[in-house]
């Protein structure tokens, strides 16, 4: 924003003018407002396009089409002059910075800004295509972020000028085919998402999006308009449509921080008295008054620039610099994430020497990204690059069989529980702890316990870390301990700090997985609890379950359990309607089975089941079961691969199966069509 030239316009039309915001492709762009109205940004023709008939045409066309566009995340045309010597339009706008602002002031946005950017353009896209618009000129520059969310900045009025001169208004974020379609505007979509992460222009930013986005952004970003989703696929695929989500504070104080500078220049600038021109005509303005509150306006975003870098470096990996690494330990606050990838490099020392040939493998699970795989084993954690077959890093040396590791959904941080030794115990705790992978630092996790006194012990704990898992977004950890009844059993912690929030989830709970960004579920072996991770309130009660495992359906409001009756029932946590259930004969003729592993598997819509099922004494066997979740069928019947592995865990795009052997306990690959070994790492 800038003060306005003594040679602008005090006014438009009936909007008096209180500010230059700046220009886009064809007009100068103005702050203004008509009376006590909302501000508007009214966009004034620049003279070279104002006295050209195509352009005059082109920019007609896409105005009336407009008008009458319903979007909460398309800011509307509110008025316009298309027949006067230089045409205008008024276009609504809400305070706030623009997303090339924000960025280019305070540094890309942290992780957990992205998904509600990425949804909010999504949806206003989608509004777009569903009245047969398409925007055409999507950029940094033309996104607004308000303090309720984020909104295309017009709707899509620049490309009047490849109307009239067949050109892209911002070719680095144009699709290379050219033109403005639905399929241009997602390729468009995908390009500013590289740059709000990275602040590269273009889609040469895609490697600092994080992990969660990145597989949706890529595919966006197809040369072949054919292989891009569509809008609507992108605001399901982000868990939408939905209303706005909330900015994390950070991100919101920087935006509240501009906006509060608009409108305190605003409110000063209304107050300036008018001159008249003695003539009839427009009333002109007295500038040295609202040049400098633009100029006040100017330093207030400055300083609140300033403000937002500081809290978002807390975010990103700036914010680890306090805290140990090389694999050193740390108990205290700090970010418990690095935004990297996982094959970005590891801050732990290689492995010297490879794993012990009788090395036995459990818990095998893909990074959200499905480069990495990390299990626990008798000789620790392990990290694989599963397809070089190489063991990338081995950050403990020891592993606990009571939680399952468990990646964060951005960067690469992995929760995993381990044998501690503690004065006064017979036997070793497991407790949680975390491993930043990129950064190398370790920190530990005792859940809603305090930790020894002084002289190293503790006076009637420490209980068993039994779950651990991160919240969607990755901006929450939830960790629960082997808690009595009447004892609050888990704490959740903030990701970007490391602080814990209070104990919450009184009782006995096993099975803990986040079900979105700000819940989480545990099961008591009689019932499912879904729980407000920031109030520790029990806002859903799912009846019916039995057994200590729990899965959810990624996206879907949906909890996989095993009922009573001994079916795996999936089934809605909001009203408790049953949406898919599946039968394992085998329980007429197994002793006690037991359910040791069960998951959901978007990718491929199936569900894995696996049971142990004692065979005599000290003697077992494992049977798996992959439900395709739309026809019920066990797609492992009669394979006779399928008894072979302890678990059967799918990559996340669903091109390959990490196993452990029942014979060995070996780590393996597995095919997920015939369930045939297809390499084996460990």
């Amino acid at each position: 924003m800038f003060p306005l030239h003594p040679h602008d316009p005090p006014s438009v039309g009936p909007h008096r003018l209180y500010a230059r915001l700046g220009e886009d492709a064809y007009a100068r762009v103005y702050l203004g407002a008509a009376g006590v109205e909302d501000p508007v940004a009214v966009k004034v023709v620049r003279p070279e396009y104002a006295t050209s008939p195509a352009f005059r045409s082109a920019f007609t066309q896409q105005v009336e089409a407009a008008y009458g566009l319903n979007s909460a995340h398309v800011c509307a045309v509110r008025d316009a002059d298309l027949r006067g010597a230089v045409p205008w339009v008024a276009v609504s706008r809400p305070l706030g910075p623009a997303l090339a602002d924000l960025v280019r002031h305070n540094g890309p946005l942290p992780v957990d800004a992205l998904h509600p950017l990425a949804l909010a353009l999504a949806q206003g896209l989608a509004d777009l295509h569903a009245s047969d618009r398409a925007h055409g000129s999507l950029w940094p520059d033309g996104v607004l972020l308000s303090g309720r969310t984020a909104l295309l900045a017009d709707p899509g009025l620049e490309w009047a000028i490849s109307d009239a001169e067949q050109r892209a208004p911002h070719p680095a974020f144009a699709a290379p085919e050219g033109g403005a379609t639905p399929a241009t505007d997602v390729f468009s979509w995908a390009s500013t998402l590289c740059f709000a992460a990275s602040g590269v222009e273009g889609p040469d930013g895609l490697a600092r999006v994080p992990l969660q986005l990145r597989g949706l952004v890529d595919t966006c970003l197809k040369r072949d308009p054919r292989l891009r989703p569509s809008a609507d696929d992108l605001v399901r695929m982000l868990g939408g449509p939905s209303g706005p989500q909330d900015w994390s504070p950070p991100v919101r104080a920087a935006i509240d921080s501009v906006a509060d500078a608009q409108r305190s220049m605003l409110s000063t600038a209304a107050v300036t008295p008018r001159a008249s021109t003695g003539d009839g005509g427009p009333p002109t303005r007295k500038r040295g008054r609202l040049m400098a509150a633009g100029a006040g306006v100017l330093a207030l975003v400055v300083v609140a620039a300033a403000g937002a870098v500081f809290a978002h470096n807390r975010l990103g990996g700036a914010a680890d610099q306090g805290r140990q690494s090389q694999g050193g330990e740390d108990d205290g606050a700090g970010a418990l994430i690095t935004d990297a990838g996982c094959l970005d490099g590891t801050g732990y020392p290689a492995p010297e020497e490879p794993l012990p040939e009788d090395t036995s493998f459990r818990d095998p699970r893909f990074s959200p990204d499905g480069d990495v795989l990390v299990t626990a084993s008798s000789a620790g954690l392990s990290v694989w690059d599963w397809k070089e077959g190489e063991e990338v890093a081995r950050p403990a040396e020891d592993s606990s069989p009571l939680a399952q590791p468990v990646f964060s959904p951005v960067g690469c941080t992995v929760a995993a529980t381990r044998r501690v030794e503690y004065e006064g115990r017979e036997y070793p705790v497991s407790v949680g702890y975390t491993y930043d992978l990129p950064a190398g630092t370790t920190t530990e996790h005792l859940g809603p316990q305090d930790g020894p006194d002084d002289s190293g012990r503790w006076l009637l704990k420490p209980l068993d870390v039994t779950g651990m898992a991160f919240s969607t977004d990755g901006g929450l950890l939830a960790v629960t301990v082997s808690a009595g009844y009447g004892e609050d059993s888990t704490v959740v912690v903030d990701t970007a700090t490391g602080e814990a929030g209070e104990p919450m989830a009184s009782g006995v709970h096993h099975g803990t997985v986040f079900v979105d960004d700000g819940h989480f579920a545990t099961n008591d072996r009689g019932e499912i609890h879904v729980w407000d991770a920031e109030t520790g309130e029990e806002v859903h009660v799912v009846q019916g379950a039995v057994g200590s495992s729990l899965a959810v359906v990624p996206g879907e409001t949906q909890v996989v359990h095993l009922t009573s009756d001994r079916q795996i029932v999936v089934r809605d946590y909001t009203t408790g309607e049953e949406v898919a259930s599946f039968t394992r004969e085998e329980y007429e003729t197994d002793d006690d089975p037991l359910l040791t592993e069960l998951l959901a598997d978007p990718a491929r819509n199936r569900v894995y089941a696996t049971w142990q099922v004692t065979t005599g004494e000290g003697a077992w066997r494992y049977s798996t079961y992959v439900w395709d979740t739309a026809t019920g069928e066990n797609l492992a019947e009669g394979n006779e691969n399928i008894g072979k592995y302890t678990a059967l865990v799918p990559h996340p795009d669903g091109e390959v199966l990490a196993a452990t052997t029942v014979a060995e306990s070996d780590l393996v690959l597995v095919d997920p069509d015939t369930f045939e070994v297809v390499r084996e790492l460990g």
